[in-house]
């Protein structure tokens, strides 16, 4: 009897080791293949999945996949090997676009034309173009202040009048018509109130982005000034892009990026840190500190911190 017991019993643990190994299938997958890649890097690839991606970027994920495709070619082949698979969910790593003030602040530069870099030079030229919009603004908002001033006061005299022909039953007919030459010039004056606004507030929304770019630059540089403190400019720290691992999620967040090439590289330098890659000091290498280079191929720097952390 007790023989018995004991084969039931070992029966149903192996059926609810059988139960959770069925229900939890995917966890257990990643979990294999995560021990399978520390123990022998670099010989199975690192899946990634698509997560959230703002639709503010304007890009499809069609195109996002060739981008990512791109940045995986720049890994593979000095690896001569397979380093990243997609898959459609669930992958080791899940990349997503995040759209925040780095991205708004990029879009609006280009919108007017203005092109940045992340070094020294692009630097100086936004910074005087910072400092000549900052007067002009200034300016603009004295202008405009005193724009709304003129009209507030003819629209509360214009409003008086009215009020008092109302009261005595009616202005006299050469009255009525000049009351109503006044208020068809309030409506005029409001108008060119309205366009003169939202010229300052364009300019503002720039000079704003041009404040966040900066400070942007000022932390990536490592510039010894202080950053920009103007109400609608982001400050701190800035990143175009992360990859992080928590409690074993690994995720990599895109927050900024001006064209093809610059996403390309942003993508291939984290898709590198889920690799185990560092930074390294040759400027203009994929896993530079700062997306300074044109390059959409590894250079030195980069194939060296590779065949490291695929201990080759």
């Amino acid at each position: 009897m007790r023989r018995k017991l004991d084969w039931l019993l070992l029966l149903l643990a192996l059926g609810a080791a059988a139960y959770e190994a069925y229900t939890h299938r995917a966890e257990l997958r990643r979990l294999t293949h995560l021990i399978r890649v520390k123990a022998a890097p670099c010989s199975v690839p690192i899946t990634y999945s698509l997560g959230s991606v703002d639709e503010r970027f304007g890009i499809s994920t069609e195109t996002l996949s060739g981008e990512l495709k791109e940045a995986e070619t720049i890994w593979n082949e000095p690896a001569r090997r397979t380093l990243f698979e997609y898959v459609q969910s669930s992958g080791d790593v899940t990349i997503n676009l995040v759209y925040d003030r780095r991205q708004a602040a990029a879009d609006t530069l280009k919108a007017a034309g203005i092109r940045t870099n992340q070094n020294r030079g692009s630097y100086g030229d936004l910074k005087t173009r910072y400092d000549a919009l900052s007067a002009r603004v200034e300016s603009e908002q004295a202008a405009h202040d005193t724009r709304v001033a003129f009209y507030t006061n003819n629209k509360s005299a214009y409003e008086s009048q009215v009020k008092h022909w109302n009261e005595v039953g009616g202005a006299p007919a050469a009255v009525y018509r000049r009351i109503r030459a006044q208020k068809a010039a309030l409506a005029r004056e409001f108008a060119a109130v309205k366009s003169f606004e939202n010229a300052l507030n364009s300019d503002i929304d720039t000079l704003n982005a041009l404040a966040t770019t900066l400070n942007q630059l000022i932390v990536e540089l490592n510039l010894n000034v202080a950053q920009y403190n103007r109400t609608g400019a982001a400050m701190g720290v800035f990143e175009q892009g992360l990859y992080r691992r928590v409690n074993g999620v690994q995720t990599i967040d895109i927050y900024e990026y001006s064209d093809h090439r610059q996403l390309v590289r942003v993508l291939a330098h984290e898709l590198g840190h889920a690799l185990g890659l560092g930074h390294v000091s040759e400027a203009g290498a994929i896993m530079y500190k700062m997306n300074t280079g044109n390059s959409l191929a590894a250079m030195d720097a980069d194939v060296a911190e590779l065949n490291k952390a695929c201990r080759r």
